[in-house]
């Protein structure tokens, strides 16, 4: 019976006790620390002040950023001789940080729709400024002369309306328009010989060499397709050939034709109209030079796109 005593007394629970006349007494168990209103209010406060720092330190830090792009953005209008102020892009977090430090990763510059002279109205002028300097009290107090670059990336891209116009200023009486142009990257060994008639052996070194070419070189395949009107028959063409970085120039030369019209369908040309069409093809860009002093040393093909690249080291920004 004792034992069943002891059972039941352990069956109870903490705050069960017997009283004494043998009745259920419960208690209380003050040992478990209660968290009391004032605490909770301290706590909840304590988390809304570091929400609202928070909130501060990141409008001031797009407004800090703000500042800075609108400095970099004025020097870029005058280097690019532009009519608007391009759009400039700091990377990198924080920009507090940076601007602390009077250094900065990454800044894009872009610029659409540049001019040079008549045939190319729209070209696109991107630059990567890597390593920017440009102390911060100076950057606040307006005071800022000029803004040193460790290295600069600059890319114009011609596009392919522009290519048209410039295709178009060479005149020629057997082809009276072209329309719809477009412009496309192929490999190098694509664009000089036709894939459909090499052998295996030509087609296995044709491939070993695309695997070889590089984005910094000074020449790409390109194919340009578009339609003509040709002895004043529509005619789908594609030209393929090399675009070439000589000079500064962008020059295109087409080295084969693939046509299709409504009276040869598909095929080739008389020999005196695809002579009059590959000359006519036969163009050279002048893109001007690159901004911040690149030397152009690269050019590449795009879907819609010829681009020039360079790069430049310690350039002074608008001193």
């Amino acid at each position: 019976m004792a034992g069943r005593a002891d059972d039941g007394e352990q069956g109870r629970t903490a705050n069960e006790r017997i009283g004494a006349n043998g009745g259920m007494t419960t208690t209380t168990d003050t040992d478990k620390p209660r968290v009391g209103p004032r605490r909770r209010r301290r706590t909840r406060r304590l988390v809304i002040t570091l929400l609202v720092l928070l909130g501060l330190l990141v409008v001031a830090d797009f407004g800090a950023a703000a500042v800075f792009e609108y400095q970099v953005s004025k020097r870029a209008r005058e280097q690019f001789n532009l009519t608007d102020d391009p759009s400039v892009k700091v990377h990198g977090f924080s920009f507090l940080a940076q601007a602390i430090s009077g250094e900065y990763d990454h800044v894009a510059i872009d610029a659409k729709g540049v001019p040079v002279q008549d045939t190319l109205r729209d070209l696109e002028v991107h630059v990567d400024l890597m390593g920017v300097l440009a102390p911060l009290g100076a950057l606040v107090s307006g005071t800022l002369q000029g803004v040193e670059v460790r290295e600069v990336e600059g890319q114009v891209r011609v596009k392919a309306s522009d290519v048209n116009r410039a295709i178009l200023e060479t005149q020629n009486p057997l082809v009276s328009s072209i329309t719809n142009l477009t412009i496309d990257p192929v490999s190098e060994p694509d664009a000089q010989t036709n894939p459909d008639e090499r052998t295996d052996e030509e087609q296995a070194a044709a491939e070993r060499a695309a695997e070889l070419e590089s984005d910094d070189d000074t020449q790409a395949g390109a194919r340009i397709c578009a339609t003509a009107d040709i002895g004043g028959e529509e005619t789908d063409f594609c030209a393929f050939g090399l675009i070439k970085l000589v000079e500064d120039k962008v020059n295109f030369v087409p080295g084969r034709l693939e046509l299709r019209n409504s009276v040869l369908g598909s095929g080739a040309l008389p020999e005196q109209f695809e002579a009059s069409l590959l000359q006519m093809l036969r163009i050279t860009l002048e893109p001007g030079e690159l901004p911040f002093t690149v030397t152009p040393t690269a050019v590449t093909v795009e879907p819609g796109v010829l681009s020039v690249k360079g790069k430049a080291w310690d350039v002074m920004l608008g001193g």
